[in-house]
């Protein structure tokens, strides 16, 4: 081969090696980020004499619902908890409870339940972590608050107690606003139970809510101001006695949460008449308004109460 030949040679060769180094074949820089943890359900008391409470304002969405007496309780999610801070007062959990874990996928934290409940968590390998499990690493009580409202678990508690489980949340989180038209409503009220009446007022300076009881305006202890809630949708569902006896011994209360049923969404000063839907039992409560398209809320704390279908509203 002459001189020529062996360069042309060389050449081709190298355009042949550069070739082969393409980006296509290039192996990945980097890695997948992981799914995203499951959400903390975190049953928190709404007696009088445990307001306020502590780290509601950082919750994604807090469930209010009847329990035994007329009075209600909450179950507050968390989607992303890590960090300093406090959830408290935690107390029981309760047959909806069970609903709400199921359809958000998370781990529910609670102080304790009906020994119904509680054969439920174990029969269904439901997640859930009480106050006695691994050792109490999940919970402390607070000295400065008088018994039983003194059970209390911590963000980082609540990242720790999802990431014994290793769950991740298979479905979006998606935030927008109502796609249709709604009517002006700056003031409503209605009452959840027959002692527990319920008034919200809408700021257009924050675009947010407050939310006032019989007692006073609803705060969180962490911040000392009253909670400011982007929207508030009263989901209408019957329910009815469970069957069994509570934690207490009173009557327990199951609601029929399957299927779809009425609703009335606020948020930004609107009502919207809409339909929740739970038809999938495994996926999270969602709403669809009178134009067939999924209803979308904005970033912040979202409040569901779950209450009787013909429950008025008095509204301005």
């Amino acid at each position: 081969m002459g001189t020529a030949d062996a360069l042309r040679a060389a050449v081709l060769a190298l355009l042949l090696l550069v070739a082969g180094c393409g980006g296509t074949s290039l192996p990945p820089t980097g890695n997948t980020p992981p799914p995203p943890a499951a959400p903390a359900l975190v049953q928190v008391e709404n007696l009088p004499a445990a307001r306020p409470q502590t780290g509601l304002q950082r919750a994604d969405l807090v469930v209010e619902y009847l329990t035994e007496g007329g009075i209600t309780r909450l179950t507050a999610i968390y989607f992303a908890p890590a960090g300093a801070g406090r959830i408290q007062p935690v107390r029981s959990a309760r047959p909806i409870s069970l609903v709400l874990v199921k359809a958000y996928g998370g781990v529910l934290f609670f102080s304790g339940a009906s020994s119904h409940v509680l054969g439920q968590i174990q029969a269904e390998n439901i997640p859930a972590l009480s106050e006695g499990a691994d050792s109490g690493q999940y919970f402390a009580r607070d000295p400065n608050r008088q018994p039983p409202h003194t059970l209390y678990t911590t963000f980082d508690q609540l990242r720790q107690g999802v990431e014994k489980f290793g769950l991740h949340r298979t479905y979006p989180l998606r935030e927008g606003r109502p796609s249709g038209a709604g009517d002006a409503v700056s003031h409503f009220g209605f009452a959840q139970t027959p002692s527990h009446r319920v008034a919200y007022t809408y700021q257009p300076a924050g675009a947010v809510y407050t939310y006032a009881t019989d007692t006073g305006a609803m705060a969180d202890a962490e911040t000392g101001q009253p909670l400011k809630i982007a929207a508030v949708v009263l989901v209408r569902v019957t329910h009815h006695d469970a069957g069994f006896t509570d934690i207490n011994g009173a009557p327990a209360v199951a609601f029929d949460l399957q299927g779809a049923g009425p609703a009335d969404i606020y948020t930004g000063g609107q009502h919207y008449s809409a339909t929740w839907d739970l038809t999938v039992p495994t996926q999270p409560l969602k709403f669809v308004g009178t134009d067939g398209k999924e209803v979308l809320l904005p970033r912040g704390l979202t409040w569901i109460h779950l209450v009787d279908p013909q429950t008025p509203v008095t509204a301005s």
